[in-house]
């Protein structure tokens, strides 16, 4: 690859980038600082034969130089999406460290200062780079690419939006670490002869800012930040906008129709994956969901047996050999219809789950704003794969979370999904989350998502819903396997579940009653794992207000079964076993 092939630069004073410290960096700036990295790296090399170095950096300006650097040198670079101690434990035959790398005593953290003549600079850039997915269907796995695969879809891309880009300053949400990033906010500026923003946008409010001071502007952005926006924000600056970008996955219609109205720029999304780089886009303006493949990009599809729908098959100038997705599509003429991916098949007890199935069933109930399914495999805590839901919860869900509890909201979910799914494929373990976590590409990795079930969320039931305790005791142990406890309780008058339940004679509901059950039942004798079941369930009369009740609870540890009784001076209320489940 030819220095004139990589930089679009004009003249010296051309803006490079509108750094994270307020300066505006010249290209003859960002040569000195070429040079003299290239100088380190050629010095270090002198050493040490060097080969592989590792590079991560915050700052995109810092990490340009260095890569443009490594390039030059011709070392394979190792561009991880984090620096964390796991990952550069992973990170195999690593000579060299540059950038940020806390756990590295070695790092090379800061530019050399640029005293170097430029006339050392490197006229070709023949390194190769290794790139990781994002980890979101498994284990982030190791991509090698080519610069001149990078910059042939840099072509493509510039050839699909010249117009749209001409002239105009980078501003990103993501990361430049991530193979969109890299593309994006980085390489293609480079090579158009365009300015990028040094930082990495966290604050969108401070895009909009910068955006109007850098203008025309680009906004590189991922659904999952496009999806998080703020109405407050200065929207009326996204004036300076020519355009926003997103990728990482499809946008929903609803956050892509929001963003249109806020900012007049209907967002442009990238179909792609580290493994393909670009393969299609789209502009879900009028209603469109179907995607148009990028210039140079042949498409077919592949039939799986374990899919019902055909699998695309990706052939490009920037795809070393043909690559066959994970993604199920449907053709309409040369453009296509994403329909969910293969790779969410999960098979448990030999039935085959679709997670995303599963997914979009809780969507559609109107206790959930969103939600992700995982497979959480058996360990010590689980004896067999389960599923496990990481729900955010809608203004209706939430409010029936702090007024009825977390028992009787995950019963409510699984009776939703119950009509539609096999026992198997309801989820036994939930978690309610404000949002579901990403990483710094807008991804959300299962390792990340698996972060939320690694600890008990203890089963609790609001104050307000808890009857008056007069006396609680839990008795000896009856035999090895079994614990007991009893509860004296009188019922409030103001319970927030006796108003319409019933409005001449109020009760308390069955359900709650359950409840205190199982309430009491893990507060007296530490009862492990969560809900999965009930039997033999019985109510034999009214539990009123003002009313006194004993509950006695015995606990068998080695069914994992808690009977319980609600009963007073001879008259019993109800009575049932709860089953629980160590997940």
């Amino acid at each position: 690859m030819q220095w004139q092939q990589l930089f679009g630069y004009s003249a010296d004073d051309a803006l490079v980038c509108a750094a994270a410290d307020g300066r505006k960096i010249s290209f003859a700036e960002f040569k000195r600082d070429l040079a003299a990295a290239c100088a380190y790296l050629h010095s270090a090399a002198a050493q040490t034969p060097r080969k592989r170095a590792a590079l991560f950096c915050t700052d995109t300006y810092q990490f340009c130089v260095w890569l443009c650097a490594g390039l030059g040198c011709n070392l394979q670079l190792v561009i991880p999406a984090n620096n964390k101690r796991a990952t550069a434990n992973a990170l195999e035959a690593i000579d060299l460290w540059l950038g940020e790398w806390p756990s590295q005593t070695s790092a090379v953290a800061a530019l050399p200062l640029s005293d170097t003549a430029v006339n050392a600079l490197p006229q070709t850039f023949e390194g190769a780079l290794q790139l990781f997915t994002s980890g979101s269907s498994g284990e982030p796995q190791s991509i090698d690419k080519t610069l001149p695969q990078l910059m042939a879809e840099i072509t493509a891309q510039q050839r699909q939006w010249a117009e749209r880009t001409a002239n105009c300053a980078v501003l990103a949400t993501v990361s430049h670490q991530h193979i969109y990033g890299l593309l994006f906010r980085l390489l293609w500026p480079l090579s158009s002869g365009r300015p990028f923003a040094g930082r990495t946008y966290v604050d969108v409010a401070a895009l909009l800012e910068d955006a109007e001071q850098l203008a025309p502007a680009l906004w590189v952005a991922s659904p999952a930040q496009l999806s998080r926006r703020n109405e407050t924000w200065a929207w009326h600056k996204a004036a300076h906008l020519n355009g926003i970008f997103s990728s990482g996955g499809p946008l929903a219609a609803e956050d892509s129709a929001a963003i249109a109205a806020l900012s007049g720029h209907w967002p442009l999304e990238i179909y792609g994956s580290t493994e393909t780089g670009g393969i299609a886009w789209r502009q879900q303006q009028d209603g469109n969901i179907l995607w148009t493949p990028l210039a140079g990009v042949q498409l077919s599809t592949h039939t799986c047996g374990e899919s019902p729908t055909p699998l695309l098959q990706v052939q490009s100038p920037w795809v070393a050999s043909g690559f066959t997705t994970q993604d199920c599509v449907t053709f309409v003429g040369e453009r296509f219809e994403l329909k969910g991916r293969a790779d969410t098949i999960a098979k448990i007890e030999e039935k085959r789950i679709s997670l995303t199935q599963v997914e979009r069933l809780l969507a559609a109930s109107p206790l959930v704003a969103s939600a992700r399914v995982l497979v959480l495999p058996k360990n010590t805590r689980r004896s067999r794969d389960v599923l496990g839901a990481l729900v955010v919860l809608s203004a209706v869900g939430a409010e029936e979370l702090n007024t009825r509890g977390k028992s009787t909201l995950v019963r409510q979910l699984r009776t939703w999904l119950a009509p539609d799914l096999d026992g198997v494929a309801v989820p036994r373990s939930w978690r309610f989350v404000g949002e579901i976590p990403v990483n710094q590409q807008g991804k959300s990795p299962r390792e990340l998502l698996m972060q939320a079930f690694e600890h008990d969320q203890s089963f609790s039931v609001p104050a307000a819903m808890l009857p008056k305790v007069e006396f609680a005791e839990q008795d000896g142990e009856d035999g090895s396997q079994r614990k007991s406890a009893r509860v004296k309780l009188r019922i409030p008058r103001d319970l927030p579940c006796l108003p319409g339940h019933f409005d001449t004679a109020p009760v308390v509901p069955g359900v709650v009653q359950l409840d205190w059950a199982m309430h009491f039942g893990k507060q007296l004798l530490q009862i492990p794992g969560e809900f999965s079941g009930m039997e033999n369930i019985k109510f034999k009369q009214l539990l009123v207000p003002e009313e006194q009740a004993e509950l006695e609870l015995s606990f068998d540890i080695d069914k994992q079964k808690l009977t319980y009784r609600f009963f007073w001076d001879g008259d019993e209320f109800s009575s049932g076993r709860l089953s629980f489940h160590n997940v």
